[in-house]
């Protein structure tokens, strides 16, 4: 069974989909990549690749990577953002009528738009493909989440496009549990919960006691993390003997930097963007992981979720849905409402106390627990093999 994977991304840039390319191949699937030429996040041609029309390349699992040309400039114009993700969708597209009839099967791996999927229509409906879709984005909802007003009209073609693309998908399987009722509500049809994993095999040790609590948010710094909100709650926490740490990029982490320096704001780090395998090491020297998100991203889960789990660390969820609803059932740390500052207040205090009394050793266990039978990931990525071949 020849299997092409569709994805916006893929190695060298990191993302889950090049684990689950890799460990397919190493299984003996017949399986091949279809992406553009790397340059996420930096907006930059990755070293060794030529931004240049079709091509294929291999990646450092064998797999045979086909790519077509990227868009620059999309981290400085909205417009260059946008015409990216057209020119992905459209030259995908047009690489598939030319040489998608050789495959057996397709899997989408969808971040971001849902444009990036638009080659399934001509896979499916030309080529009577089995396409199977992962989603990890409620489209057309997140595209009002980020900004885009609401109008009958767009709500209307982003809803017509969005059961055109899921009309030519066998399988709909879905990145966390808060997008299944809408989707099959708005599509009339079965959407099947598939969790992320994390790919880390380090175990974390415990922390050393070193007289400060430490707590850590890890992973991108944008617009839904609602960071403001975040460091504004520790502030006005007035902790003693406790820091607020910051590993990671995105658009806001300058604008987050001026905003503590500018407000005097202490105990705040910023470490800025840092490699995947660095990560053990930072989250050893935290007590509690933070996970943050404005009220309109609720139904997402996270994908530093898994990541925050496998690494015994309680968690203080800044967020609503299925996160915040895991964190309260399974005992995984504390959450709060993060359009309420006395609430984020409130939870930065309790996790103080607790981490000063060092009574957090059962959230670690549960954490450890609940990260082994929920986002198992060899499991997981057997499911996803199944629905390929069902």
């Amino acid at each position: 069974m020849r299997v092409l994977v569709l994805t916006e991304r893929y190695y060298p840039e990191e993302f889950l989909v090049n684990d689950l390319v890799a460990e397919w191949k190493r299984q003996g699937m017949d399986v091949e990549v279809l992406t553009q030429v790397p340059s996420y996040p930096h907006d930059r041609i990755f070293a060794g690749y030529k931004n240049k029309g079709r091509q294929t390349t291999e990646d450092a699992a064998g797999v045979a990577v086909h790519r077509v040309k990227t868009v620059l400039g999309y981290n400085r114009s909205v417009f260059r953002k946008v015409f990216n993700y057209i020119s992905f969708a459209w030259r995908t597209s047009w690489w598939c009528l030319l040489r998608g009839r050789s495959y057996d099967r397709v899997f989408v791996y969808h971040t971001g738009p849902l444009t990036m999927a638009s080659a399934v229509v001509v896979l499916h409906y030309l080529w009577k493909q089995r396409c199977v879709i992962w989603t990890q984005d409620l489209w057309p909802d997140a595209v009002f989440a980020y900004g885009f007003k609401r109008s009958v009209c767009r709500e209307w073609l982003l809803n017509a496009f969005v059961r055109l693309i899921y009309s030519a998908c066998e399988e709909l399987l879905v990145s966390c549990p808060g997008f299944v009722e809408p989707l099959q509500k708005r599509l009339g049809r079965t959407v099947e919960f598939v969790p992320q994993w994390d790919t880390g095999s380090e175990e974390v040790p415990e922390k050393e006691p070193d007289g400060k609590v430490v707590f850590m948010f890890a992973g991108n710094l944008g617009v839904p993390q609602n960071i403001e909100q975040v460091i504004r709650g520790f502030h006005q926490a007035g902790l003693t003997a406790a820091e607020l740490h910051f590993v990671g990029g995105g658009v806001m982490l300058e604008p987050m930097r001026a905003l503590v320096a500018n407000s005097a704001i202490p105990d705040v780090i910023f470490h800025g963007r840092q490699p995947r395998e660095s990560m053990p090491a930072f989250f050893a020297k935290a007590d509690v992981l933070v996970l943050s998100l404005d009220a309109p991203f609720s139904l997402t889960l996270p994908g530093k979720f898994q990541a925050y789990l496998k690494s015994g660390r309680p968690i203080f969820g800044i967020l609503k849905g299925a996160a915040a609803d895991m964190i309260e059932k399974h005992g995984l740390g504390a959450t709060a409402d993060p359009e309420s500052s006395e609430s984020i207040v409130e939870g930065f205090h309790a996790l103080h106390v607790k981490a000063s009394n060092g009574d957090l050793s059962a959230c670690r266990k549960e954490c450890l627990a609940f990260s082994e039978t929920m986002f198992k990931r060899d499991r997981l990525i057997a499911k996803l093999a199944y629905r390929i071949g069902s």
